[in-house]
């Protein structure tokens, strides 16, 4: 395997076998996810993503890990809320359900990010992104934690207002970054690439790192037959996000990465990967995933990888669970 694309999908997908369109339940998805870890791709798999709500159904399934293997890392999902005094309560109630946890079962699993949605306007958002950093950066080990924000409505202005947030966080050396939504259950959940585009250089210029879920288990731009609409691709974003981390790149340049439908136009060498004439080196591919763009969650593991298979980015299939 080629040592950019390691250094491009390394801990890639959180796995979000919980959420739809899979659904699975608990123990379906942790089996699985325990599966896809251990199996021959297990190196592209980061976190298992879990409700805070839902810790005390995985407490009791911990047990299921092998004792010779590492232990295994959580992204966990906050409850939110629509005002400044809802949200605070929700974090309260989310680090309860994680000390609770991490009481259960010990060493053998690390919470090390907490994602939570940010309440719209007409909030104020620094003091609720500080505020969340702060409660979960104390608590025993340090939580990252990453701030969905929509980019329906009114993103043009509530993008720069979080990223801004998130960056007052980070300058009091909390550990923070932004999530995006790049998909749903239906059409109008599907952000414009002009949208993402401008998330991907809003983070890059506030240096905020940039997370994203729902929507991405096809590496391509495409067609969706069953959205009946055009749906983002996680090679467009992550290869648009090293690219503008490398080169400084503008939501216009970043527009044409995302909207490029065509494989071929991405290249992947030994020395680096590129989208027609802009070029990101394995440095810079490894720069860019650690504070650039940092993983995508997805309630798939199978369907990212056939993809990248096609592409010739993977080795042959080896036997793998089905999602």
């Amino acid at each position: 395997m080629l040592p950019s694309v390691r250094m491009l999908l390394t801990e890639i997908i959180d796995y979000a076998g919980l959420f739809p369109p899979a659904a699975l339940t608990m123990s379906e998805a942790f089996d699985r996810y325990l599966a896809h870890l251990e199996g021959p791709d297990g190196w592209m798999m980061a976190r298992f993503v879990c409700p805070a709500s839902r810790l005390g159904e995985l407490s009791p399934m911990v047990g299921r890990l092998r004792e010779d293997r590492p232990g295994l890392t959580l992204s966990v999902l906050g409850r939110g809320g629509g005002t400044p005094d809802l949200f605070s309560a929700g974090i309260t109630s989310d680090l309860h359900d994680i000390a609770s946890f991490r009481a259960a079962v010990g060493s053998r699993v690390l919470v090390d990010q907490f994602e939570v949605r940010l309440p719209g306007p007409p909030v104020e958002l620094t003091p609720v992104t500080t505020l969340a950093a702060e409660r979960l950066g104390t608590s025993v080990p340090a939580v990252a934690t990453f701030f969905e924000v929509s980019l329906l409505d009114a993103w043009r202005s509530r993008l720069p207002e979080a990223a801004e947030a998130v960056n007052a966080a980070l300058a009091k050396g909390l550990s923070a970054g932004l999530k995006i939504r790049c998909g749903g259950l239906e059409p109008a959940a599907v952000p414009s690439p002009v949208a993402v585009a401008a998330a991907i250089a809003t983070c890059r210029r506030r240096a905020v790192p940039l997370k994203a879920t729902q929507g991405l288990h096809h590496p391509i731009r495409h067609f969706d037959s069953v959205l009946e609409t055009t749906v983002h691709g996680f090679l467009n974003i992550f290869v648009a996000g090293v690219l503008a981390h490398a080169h400084q790149l503008d939501e216009d340049t970043l527009l044409g990465v995302l909207l490029e439908e065509d494989p071929s136009a991405f290249r992947v060498g030994p020395n680096g990967v590129a989208w027609h004439h802009l070029e990101a080196d394995t440095n810079q591919i490894s720069a860019s995933r650690k504070s650039g763009v940092t993983s995508f969650g997805s309630c798939s593991f199978k369907e990212p990888l056939d993809d990248l298979r096609v592409l010739g980015l993977l080795e042959p299939e080896t036997a793998e669970p089905s999602n």
